[in-house]
């Protein structure tokens, strides 16, 4: 009698003789298609070995996408304010098997801004993927919105992006090896809300930065991008929605269910979400994406 062929993955279209009425058979099949089909569904993003900066990795959205780089085999130095910011992160991930690093700077500071990215590279021996993911919101009517909260959430969310894509972009350039540049532009970059606009002005800057910077360094295959998340489970959108609901007089879970009528899934996105597109977009499988501006919003918003 044949032996019976049994399918294991879909994906592959994979089948493997064993005769059922063997258990020895049926253990080893077993074990043979947990390794085959784990092999058959890991998407490898050919990250292996590449060295990355990610700002505000303290905590956050930053948090995880350090974490989902460290676990692909990046290399990463993780920017926060002081040392201390990151240190605890750094230790988990090379408790984990990762590499990784710390470096701090003031975003506040153009000459801190320009050290930590000398140190980065110093000590990465070069940058292959730099993710500016560290921002600032706050939120006011414009008649009661001065030039210092103006000047603070542009200086975080638009100049430290610009001053670090400079300083770091020469050794890209230098190297001839491509790379990918990222940012945290938020859904917020492409409306216009009400009592936030210093913050929606400053993401529709980095928008249009990140467009042009594009199309100035694409012939290097060096790719840019934006992720625009929507409301996301952080400690910024919670005070966001503290925020907004002191501006507006109201109560809090009455802003929170009014934000999520417009959420197709009705839930705050999970860090890890946008962690997973920072991976996709900085692998072989994002390798012709560059200039585009990518919703992670549960569909709040349809452009």
């Amino acid at each position: 009698m044949a032996p019976a062929a049994i399918r294991i993955s879909s994906v592959a279209s994979c089948y493997i003789p064993i005769r059922l009425g063997k258990r020895q058979r049926r253990n080893d099949f077993r074990a043979a298609a947990g390794s085959r089909i784990g092999r058959f569904r890991a998407m490898d993003h050919g990250l292996e070995g590449k060295r990355a900066l990610v700002t505000g990795a303290g905590s956050g959205i930053g948090l995880a996408i350090a974490e989902a780089y460290a676990r692909e085999g990046v290399i990463v130095a993780l920017h926060g304010r002081d040392l201390e910011r990151t240190a605890g992160v750094r230790k988990s991930i090379e408790a984990a098997g990762g590499s990784a690093i710390s470096v701090a700077a003031n975003l506040l500071d153009p000459a801190a801004i320009k050290e930590m990215c000398a140190d980065t590279l110093t000590r990465l021996g070069g940058i292959d993927i730099v993710v500016n993911n560290a921002g600032l919101a706050d939120f006011a009517p414009v008649p009661e919105m001065n030039e210092e909260m103006w000047d603070r959430i542009m200086d975080t969310n638009v100049k430290a992006p610009y001053l670090i894509s400079r300083h770091l972009l020469p050794a890209m350039l230098e190297a001839g090896q491509g790379g990918v540049i990222l940012y945290n532009a938020s859904t917020c970059g492409k409306a216009a809300d009400a009592n936030w606009t210093a913050y929606n002005s400053s993401k529709h800057a980095v928008l249009q930065f990140m467009k042009c910077l594009a199309m100035e360094v694409g012939e290097q295959n060096i790719r840019v991008n934006s992720i625009c998340p929507g409301w996301a489970e952080s400690k910024m959108a919670r005070a966001a929605l503290r925020k907004t609901a002191e501006v507006r007089g109201e109560d809090v879970e009455e802003v929170y269910q009014n934000t999520m009528r417009g959420n197709m899934l009705g839930a705050l996105i999970g860090p890890e979400s946008l962690a997973d597109m920072a991976v996709y977009l900085a692998g072989r499988h994002g390798r012709y994406i560059t200039g585009q501006a990518i919703n992670v919003c549960g569909g709040v918003n349809y452009y």
